[in-house]
C-alpha cells in the first residue's frame, strides 16, 4: 500500500488504492459514518438486522471487488481473499441466502442494458479520498464508483427497507454520506458532478432503483453536512 504524507497541509487532497482495513485504520481522518454516527442517524440493530448488513457488505464485495465469475457459494468465500470478518459471517448464511446473492448479481449485472458492468469498466471503484480543509480538519471517503460525472453508492435493501429509503427526506441520514463524498470528489478533480444511490433488494423481487438526485435534495445533503460538521467541529473543541 502506498501510504499517506506523514503531514497534510491545507486544502491537500489525495487518492489512494487501499484496501477497506487500511481505510477504516485511518481513523485520524473523518469519514461520513463518524458524522452519522455523532447526529445519531446509526442506531442500534438486532441480530438479524447486524446479519442482513454484514450480507449486505458481502454483496458489495463482489460486485465492486471480484470478477464477475466468483463462485457464491461457502467454498467460494472460504477460498476468497475476503477479510475475515467477512468470512465468519459465511458461516451463519444458508443456501437461500447465497441463491439470493447469486440471482441479485445476475439481475444487477443485467439491469438497464448491463449499464452497472459499463460503470465498473468505465470509472474507477473502492478508491479512498483523505483531503484536510482549511480549519486543518482531515477527512475521508471511499466512494463505491466514480463514473461519467456521477458518484454512484451501492445499497441494499430486504422486504420494504428500500421504499423506506427512498421516502425518507434525509435518506435515512445518507445525505450527509453523498455530500461528503462530492466535496472529496470536487477536491479531487476540481469540478461538480453528480450522484445516486443505486438501490438493490437483495431479496425477491429483487427491486433495482437509480435514485439520482436532483440539485434541490444536492443543496439540501450541502446544508445537512455543514450542520454536521459543525457540530462535530464543536464537540470536537470541546475536548
Amino acid at each position: 500500500m502506498e501510504s499517506l504524507p506523514t503531514y497534510l497541509k491545507s486544502n491537500d487532497c489525495f487518492v489512494m488504492e487501499d484496501t477497506l482495513d487500511e481505510y477504516l485504520a485511518q481513523v485520524d481522518f473523518v469519514s461520513s459514518s463518524d458524522l452519522r454516527s455523532f447526529r445519531g442517524n446509526v442506531g442500534r440493530r438486532d441480530g438479524n438486522a447486524s446479519i442482513r448488513m454484514q450480507i449486505g457488505a458481502i454483496f458489495h464485495r463482489i460486485m465492486l471487488e471480484e470478477d464477475e465469475d466468483f463462485q457464491i457459494s461457502a467454498i467460494g468465500m472460504k477460498n476468497s481473499c475476503f477479510p475475515e470478518p467477512l468470512k465468519l459471517v459465511t458461516s451463519y448464511l444458508t443456501q437461500t441466502d447465497y441463491r439470493h446473492l447469486k440471482i441479485a448479481r445476475d439481475k444487477l449485472n443485467q439491469w438497464s442494458g448491463e449499464l452497472f458492468r459499463d460503470w465498473i469498466h468505465s470509472g474507477f471503484t473502492e478508491r479512498s479520498i483523505y483531503w484536510k480543509d482549511q480549519a486543518d480538519y482531515q477527512w475521508r471517503v471511499r466512494p463505491d464508483i466514480v463514473t461519467k460525472g456521477l458518484v454512484i453508492d451501492l445499497k441494499t435493501f430486504s422486504g420494504n427497507n428500500q421504499k423506506r429509503f427512498l421516502k425518507s427526506l434525509n435518506r435515512n441520514g445518507y445525505l450527509i454520506q453523498a455530500a461528503l463524498y462530492l466535496e472529496g470528489i470536487e477536491r479531487l478533480y476540481g469540478d461538480p458532478i453528480g450522484f445516486a444511490f443505486l438501490c438493490i433488494d437483495l431479496t425477491p423481487p429483487y427491486r433495482i432503483f437509480l435514485d439520482v438526485l436532483d440539485s434541490k435534495t444536492l443543496l439540501f445533503s450541502k446544508k445537512l453536512l455543514a450542520n454536521a460538521k459543525r457540530d462535530f467541529k464543536s464537540h470536537s473543541f470541546c475536548y
